[in-house]
C-alpha cells in the first residue's frame, strides 16, 4: 500500500513536468523566433533556374521541363508557417545547378533579424513565390511548340537506332546537337524574353523590398551577399 501511495505521489510530480516539456517543445517548433532559414521558402528562383529545369532529350526520354519546377512542388504552402518547411525535390537536376548564393535563408541567418523584420520578410517571400509560380507555367507554355517539335525529332532519331540506320553513338551526337538547338531557340524566343523580363521585375521587387526593411548595418551585409548572386537580368 505504501508503495502504491509513493508511486501515485511521484506521478503527480512527473506528469506535469512531462506535459510542460511537451508544451515547450511545441513552442520551439511554432515560434517565429525559431524560423527555419533552411526552408525551401527562402529559395529565390529566377530565369536561370527555369532554364536549368529544361531536361535534354535522350534515346529513352523526351525533352521536358522538370516537374518540380513546372509544378512548383519544391516549395508548398506549409513552408510559410513559422518554424516549418522542408526542402522539396532537392535531388533534381536543376537544383544540382542552383546558385546557393541565392538561398536567402543563408543570408537572413547572418542578419540577426528582429521578429518584426522576419514577419515582414516572410510576406515578401510568399508574394514572390506566388508571382513566380504562374511565370514558370508561362515559360513552359511559351516554349511548348519548340519542345514538341524537338520531341518529334527525338522519336525519329530513336526509331533510326531501332531500325539499324544509325548507331547509338551517332544518335547521341544528334541528340546533343538537338538539345543545344532547343536551348538556343528558347533563349531567342520573343515570348521567353517577355517572361524573363517579368521574372526579373519580381526579383528586383523582392530584393529591394527586403533591403528596405533592414538597418544600415544589415544593409551592408545584405548588399555584399546580393553582389555574389549571378543575375540573369
Amino acid at each position: 500500500m505504501k508503495n502504491l501511495k509513493f508511486l501515485f505521489a511521484l506521478s503527480l510530480i512527473i506528469l506535469p513536468v512531462i506535459f510542460l516539456a511537451g508544451c515547450n517543445k511545441q513552442d520551439e517548433v511554432t515560434s517565429p523566433s525559431n524560423t527555419n532559414f533552411d526552408s525551401a521558402q527562402y529559395l529565390m528562383i529566377d530565369y536561370f533556374d527555369a532554364e536549368n529545369a529544361i531536361e535534354g532529350a535522350t534515346l529513352d526520354a523526351d525533352l521536358s521541363i522538370n516537374p518540380t519546377m513546372l509544378n512548383y512542388s519544391f516549395v508548398n504552402a506549409g513552408d510559410f508557417k513559422p518554424g516549418s518547411g522542408m526542402m522539396h525535390g532537392a535531388a533534381v537536376g536543376w537544383m544540382a545547378r542552383y546558385d546557393w548564393n541565392k538561398h536567402l535563408g543563408m543570408i537572413f541567418r547572418k542578419l540577426k533579424l528582429t521578429e518584426s523584420q522576419k514577419t515582414e520578410i516572410d510576406v515578401l517571400v510568399k508574394a514572390y513565390h506566388e508571382s513566380m509560380k504562374p511565370l514558370v507555367k508561362e515559360f513552359a507554355e511559351a516554349n511548348k511548340a519548340i519542345i514538341d517539335a524537338a520531341n518529334a525529332q527525338r522519336k525519329a532519331i530513336a526509331q533510326d537506332v531501332k531500325d539499324g540506320k544509325i548507331t547509338r553513338r551517332e544518335a547521341e551526337e544528334k541528340l546533343k546537337n538537338l538539345n543545344e538547338r532547343v536551348r538556343n531557340a528558347i533563349e531567342t524566343n520573343p515570348a521567353t524574353a517577355s517572361v524573363k523580363e517579368q521574372m526579373c521585375a519580381n526579383r528586383k521587387t523582392l530584393l529591394d523590398g527586403v533591403r528596405a526593411l533592414l538597418t544600415t548595418e544589415q544593409q551592408a551585409t545584405w548588399d555584399t551577399a546580393v553582389a555574389r548572386m549571378k543575375s540573369p537580368c
